[in-house]
């Protein structure tokens, strides 16, 4: 942590830092889970002295209380969730598990209620990955991102995009591990296996580059997605990324059109831009 913030952290209130957490849980809801467990652990952590047990309540001169923490104050941390669910376990009832997030986001008709779903599902896509249990987290993600490309409802896309930014460290350190290394394969002349199959590996390729380019046209900013691409790719799936690239840039309008048309598409000139530039990146097979 750099001293400067370490500074204004000690500096701050308790409103304040009390306000600092409840944004950062709202913006990022896979940090509740985080946050509830360092609590916890601070509790069974923090020391319990004679003085504290003490009926008569003198802490002495060592426990003073500083005036800038008001324990008076009103202002209080809205409740976070106290434990997650035991997640279930086996193939089958995992299968389920997915089925029933995909059941929750047809059925969610608020927002409230397709925030609740997204960031359950998210939370427990990470906790699946804390268990090793790598195939159930990416099915989640997969879940996630495909509705988020069907874009059933134009208003509900944001949320999706903000939950998808919420759990993309996750899935990228996640994919970045799934992809570059191997098992041993005791059942089969093969000595190494990948722990992505080439199908599962090119799907997942694909979403990727469709969730890029829905963002590029959305945003218009800089993503990282490119660089998840190249990480998740093996040289063998070159083939595949430059042709996706290429088929795209040949869907963009062309420069002589654009160049008579009374209303230039910023948009289009922006994704071209960007998906020649992907097409540059791409190392020769």
């Amino acid at each position: 942590m750099k001293p400067e913030f370490e500074q204004r952290l000690h500096a701050a209130s308790k409103e304040h830092l009390i306000q600092l957490l409840e944004e950062l849980a709202l913006r990022h809801p896979v940090l509740l889970t985080e946050i509830t467990s360092m609590l916890e652990n601070l509790a069974h952590e923090l020391p319990q002295t004679e003085d504290a047990s003490d009926d008569t309540g003198d802490t002495g001169d060592a426990g003073e209380v500083s005036e800038e923490w008001d324990f008076n104050s009103d202002t209080q941390l809205h409740s976070l969730p106290s434990q997650q669910a035991a997640l279930p376990t086996g193939d089958e009832t995992r299968n389920q598990h997915v089925d029933e997030f995909f059941t929750r986001l047809q059925q969610a008709e608020t927002p409230q209620e397709l925030f609740d779903v997204l960031r359950d599902l998210v939370e427990d896509a990470v906790s699946y990955i804390g268990r090793g249990e790598d195939s159930t987290a990416l099915a989640l993600f997969a879940l996630l991102i495909d509705e988020r490309l069907l874009e059933r409802k134009p208003d509900t896309v944001p949320l999706f995009d903000e939950m998808i930014d919420a759990g993309m460290y996750s899935l990228e350190a996640l994919l970045g591990e799934v992809s570059n290394y191997t098992l041993f394969d005791v059942d089969t002349t093969v000595a190494l296996s990948p722990l992505l199959t080439p199908d599962v590996r090119h799907r997942w390729l694909e979403r990727l580059f469709a969730l890029w380019l829905k963002r590029l046209d959305a945003h218009q900013v800089e993503e990282d997605l490119p660089e998840l691409l190249l990480d998740v790719a093996r040289s063998e799936d070159m083939v595949l990324l430059r042709s996706l690239v290429q088929d795209e840039i040949q869907k963009q309008p062309h420069a002589g059109h654009a160049a008579h048309a009374n209303i230039v598409d910023f948009g289009h000139q922006y994704r071209s831009r960007a998906l020649e530039k992907f097409l540059k990146e791409l190392p020769r097979t």
